[in-house]
């Protein structure tokens, strides 16, 4: 479909923005973002409002809709904020970066030998100084664990632990922890180390060593992670294996998800010793992967969540907790609703080496419908990096460049949110990869996991390109931890874990702890004094806010639902509010709040309200008027305040209490109208005799007046008389004539009251007394009302402009359509105009489009689709252009069987030579059916003809034999009908008692007439293409 002249597309839009850079002298420095618009936009980037040119040193690298700032070997000059600016018909976005160049580190001077040496860390008087922090540890479940802390400083801080930001005597079972005080091993300070005797499965967390003293305070932390213990296998390999879990003693719960969404389950469990929690599936421990995740929230509930829930999902899922003291379960059976419309081949699951590609595939049930790819919630877009190719109903991404950040869950998508899911793993030196995202309550514990392929190897832990300290990160085996204790707005950044060539991303992201806003104000009083004033008390809120904070002082008119704002301010005591502080005279009501950076407290109201005038001051005020005979007199003035007047004419006052009023019956009409603070007096169609008169204008504090003047027309319009409403259809000449009383007098157009502009589709021309509006060719667009004004006087005209009428060329005659379950079923009609517009209908109802109902456009065809039909479709279709329909009837079969007749079992009854007809009709008139006899498949010949008519399939035998006695088949599929031949010399006597009721001769079925396409068994349609 062409856009017309006012599609302007779509506008620039960041999906990604650039990030700030920070990066040492001589390093490269590199910035990316992704922007999208339709156009595609021109990128473009600056510095210090000048844009950036490429050179040997910067470039400006484009990866479809990712674009690129590549700066290398970075100078302390580069530093500053770039710019990426996006451009094309429809808008302009813009995103800014910070690049900052640090200066290298200067060398360590050599040191002079009467200088005396520097004392090490923690040795002078300061905060407390970590010498040596806890390390993470991963330990299976009865293994002892000490983690220690070596820390220095002056005063000796005072040193305590923390397990997932609980002191250790309010953790709730920790009688098996136990605190080993001592000196630091090498120099000065004082070390405290945590001892956890048998560890449980509930001493997995995040323990944090504190350490505070006069000048300050410092903390390090380390995860630690208790397994369960590989289980043995049993003695006897005859012994049947233990269930992992008991039987259930009541039926579980029920959960329906719909296919695609995630499922989440949360256990909450109390008891002492703390419970060990396990998962199950199906009877089968579940171990977290990347769509099962197994975690503990805020609360201390222990959550799974099932991530892009498929059919194979289905299942009891069980959480087991268990101590010494018993064991107790917990179950959900989970329902999977899968949709209506699946796809034909769902995604497999499939492995990659790093820097490799792997190849995703899946296939639709119809080439037409659309499809979107993503990697977990993110959207991706068509580039060099993801590869997305259609060929039919195949639907395949090609994932080029492999990282390890690729590693994850890949969906397709169709219409209705209809999902295929796949795994990509990804081989390389990193196994498990980093979230992609992180975030964090600021002051809460953030721990980041990687484990890779080989033990003992040394990775790299940066944020937004810096190393972080070594005392937040520990390593054991093929496990590397960094654990960041009471993270800060600081913390956040993008995190990142490097080993060799290979690498993995997090963003972390710290969200503020939400505070309490302040109290109300009390004690609020209102008091009526003084005439036109109210005065207004109140007290402190109690308790006070720590944070600083005002009073907000709002007011509401009685009748009314806003609340406006009078003013604030920052002391509690008595506010005196006169009148001049409302806009217009009224009852008003008062209420005060209390507001500070951490919110606004709940509104106080006054009791009572006041009754408050405003004093008002003339801000424009009336001027004299000057018309043509006939026309209105407008009067107006503004006042500074909303307040009540009094109009005059001529000294008599003008009442206000009707919409429109009358000086006396017959004379001249007006109209009162107050909008705000803006008065109006309009003067309806003035004549001569009114001209000289006094206008005047009086309320509380004001009054002004003016005169009204009226002048002769200098001409007069001779054509047309009156307004002239006229049709023209699409495309044709419009002419419009206003003839006027004097030659070459000016005169200008208007239409719908704006001054028309001379274009190549509208001119105006001057003839003498005649003046001209010209529109060559006429579009809808032009239809409005015209005016030809000059001096006092208009010629109306109203132009209609309509499309001419629609044609619909195919079908001229009502169309049937039969089709079974499942088929794409198209109706086509054929319009006279490509730009024609249609609408379907189906049994009245008007059709919109859905996954289930395709409308499609092209040049003159018009086409609706159904990709799957079902039963519940057919109906009654009609496509309506213009004041013409075409008719549609769709009936669709819900097929149980190929044959339709015969439904049972046919015995025939024939004297030899006789011709003798089998006929079976079929649901279908291209089904091939295979016709036996006695078991043995019959071969045409003189003696066995087998005809094909539509639906009709026969075998005739012309000149029957008593051979040719015996058991017939037409058999299509695993269905057949079945006929039962008797050949005899003669006929039996019709009249003996002893006749056998079954035998019978074949009568012909009554043919009916149907209408088929003959298409594939995927499609019927109807109409004309």
């Amino acid at each position: 479909m062409k856009a017309g002249s006012g599609d302007q597309g779509s506008p620039p839009c960041f999906l990604r923005f650039p990030r700030p850079v920070r990066v040492v002298s001589g390093a490269e420095a590199e910035l990316k973002c992704v922007v999208l618009g339709e156009p595609p936009p021109i990128v473009v980037w600056e510095k210090g409002g000048q844009q950036l040119a490429a050179s040997e040193r910067l470039s400006f690298p484009v990866d479809g809709a990712e674009h690129g700032l590549l700066l290398s070997g970075a100078l302390p000059t580069d530093a500053g904020v770039y710019v990426c600016r996006a451009r094309n018909a429809a808008g302009e976005a813009y995103a800014a970066a910070a690049v900052t160049v640090l200066e290298p580190p200067a060398p360590e001077p050599d040191p002079q030998p009467a200088e005396r040496p520097l004392p090490p860390p923690g040795a002078g008087e300061g905060a407390p100084v970590f010498l040596a922090g806890p390390r993470s540890q991963w330990v299976l479940r009865g293994e002892q664990v000490v983690l220690t802390c070596q820390v220095g400083g002056l005063p000796a801080p005072a040193l305590y632990w923390e397990k997932d930001g609980m002191a250790l005597d309010e953790v709730w079972d920790s009688g098996h922890f136990l605190l080993e005080p001592g000196r630091a091993e090498s120099g000065p300070g004082v070390s405290l180390a945590l001892r956890i005797l048998a560890a449980r499965l509930p001493d997995s967390g995040v323990y944090v060593c504190h350490a505070r003293n006069a000048h300050g305070h410092a903390q390090a932390g380390a995860l630690l992670q208790v397994h369960q213990p590989p289980e043995s296998p049993p003695e006897d390999p005859d012994e049947a294996p233990k269930p992992v879990v008991e039987p259930l003693k009541c039926a579980p719960k029920t959960f329906w998800v719909n296919e695609g969404k995630h499922a989440k389950f949360r256990c909450y469990v109390m008891g002492k010793p703390e419970p060990e929690i396990e998962w199950h599936w199906e009877g089968r421990p579940l171990l977290s992967d990347r769509r099962r995740l197994m975690y503990r929230d805020r609360d201390g509930g222990f959550v799974l969540k099932v991530l892009y829930c498929q059919a194979k999902d289905r299942g009891l899922y069980v959480c087991a907790a268990r101590n010494s003291a018993g064991q107790t379960l917990s179950a959900v059976q989970l329902h999977v609703k899968e949709p209506r419309l699946r796809f034909t081949r769902p995604l497999q699951d499939v492995e990659g080496r790093e820097h490799g590609i792997v190849v995703l595939e899946c296939k639709v049930p119809n080439s037409r419908i659309p499809t979107a790819w993503f990697r977990e919630d993110q959207r991706l877009l068509p580039c060099r990096k993801y590869e997305q190719i259609e060929e039919g109903a195949v639907r395949r991404l090609i994932i080029h460049r492999l990282k390890a950040d690729d590693d994850g869950v890949y969906l397709c998508e169709m219409r209705g949110r209809v999902r295929t899911v796949a795994n990509v793993t990804v081989k390389g030196p990193i196994l498990k990869r980093l979230p992609r995202k992180l975030d964090v309550l600021e002051g809460e514990n953030a721990v980041l996991l990687v484990e890779t392929q080989d033990a003992g190897v040394e990775g790299r832990w940066s944020r937004d390109g810096e190393d972080l300290p070594a005392i937040c990160q520990s390593s054991s085996g093929r496990m590397h931890a960094l654990v960041l204790p009471g993270v800060t707005r600081e913390d956040a950044g993008e995190v990142t874990f490097s080993l060799g060539n290979s690498r993995t991303t997090t963003l972390l992201r710290v969200k503020c702890v939400k505070h309490s806003p302040p109290g109300p104000p009390v004690l609020a009083e209102m008091f009526k004094g003084q005439k036109n004033t109210v005065l207004l008390t109140w007290k402190p809120p109690e308790p006070a806010p720590e944070t600083p904070f005002i009073y907000r002082l709002e007011r509401q008119e009685v009748g009314s639902e806003d609340w406006i704002q009078c003013f604030s301010i920052e002391k509690a005591g008595a506010v005196e509010v006169p009148g001049d502080c409302v806009p217009s005279e009224g009852d008003y009501r008062f209420r005060v709040c209390t507001v500070s950076e951490h919110g606004r407290s709940p509104h106080v109201v006054f009791h009572g309200t006041a009754h408050l005038v405003p004093t008002a001051r003339l801000v424009a005020g009336l001027e004299d008027v000057q018309v043509y005979d006939g026309e209105d007199a407008v009067f107006s003035l503004d006042l500074s305040t909303i307040i009540q007047g009094t109009w005059f004419l001529n000294g008599e006052e003008l009442k206000s209490n009707e919409a429109e009023g009358q000086v006396e019956p017959g004379a001249l009409r007006y109209r009162i109208e107050q909008k705000g603070p803006q008065h109006r007096l309009l003067l309806q169609a003035v004549r001569h005799q009114h001209s000289g008169a006094l206008v005047g204008f009086s309320c509380p504090g004001v009054q002004d007046s003016a005169a009204l003047t009226i002048q002769e027309s200098p001409v007069h319009i001779l054509s047309p008389q009156g307004k002239e409403s006229l049709t023209f259809t699409t495309s044709e000449r419009v002419v419009l004539t206003c003839e006027l009383s004097r030659v070459d007098f000016p005169a200008c157009w208007y239409k719908d009251g704006q001054e028309v502009e001379e274009s190549e589709s509208l001119l105006v021309k001057t003839d003498g007394r005649k003046h001209r509006l010209i529109l060559p060719a006429a579009e809808v667009r032009d239809s409005g009302e015209f005016e030809c004004r000059t001096e006092g006087i208009s010629a109306f005209f109203s132009v209609t402009v309509q499309d001419p009428p629609v044609h619909i060329l195919d079908p001229q005659e009502h169309v049937f359509v039969h089709a079974i379950t499942s088929e794409c079923v198209m109706l086509t009609c054929e319009v006279d105009r490509e730009d024609a517009p249609v609408r379907w209908y189906k049994d009245g109802q008007e059709v919109e489009e859905s996954d289930f109902v395709v409308l499609e456009k092209e040049g003159p065809h018009r086409r609706l689709v159904l990709p799957a039909a079902q039963p519940a479709d057919g109906g009654e279709f009609q496509c309506v252009a213009g004041d013409e329909r075409a008719y549609f009837t769709v009936t669709i079969t819900d097929v149980s069987s190929w044959i339709v007749y015969p439904s049972g079992k046919v015995y025939v009854a024939a004297v030899r030579l006789e011709r003798v007809v089998l006929t079976c009709e079929l649901c279908r008139p291209w089904a091939e059916v295979r016709w036996t006899k006695d078991g043995e498949e019959v071969v045409e010949s003189p003696a066995l003809l087998l005809q094909k008519e539509d639906t009709v399939r026969r075998l005739v035998l012309p000149a029957v034999q008593l051979e040719d006695s015996g058991e017939y088949l037409c058999e299509i599929d695993d269905e057949s009908a079945s006929f039962t031949v008797t050949v005899t010399e003669s006929y039996q006597s019709q009249d003996s008692s002893h006749n056998n009721p079954e035998l019978c001769v074949l009568l012909k079925k009554p043919k009916t007439r149907r209408l088929w396409s003959r298409f594939p068994t995927w499609r019927r349609t109807a109409g004309a293409e």
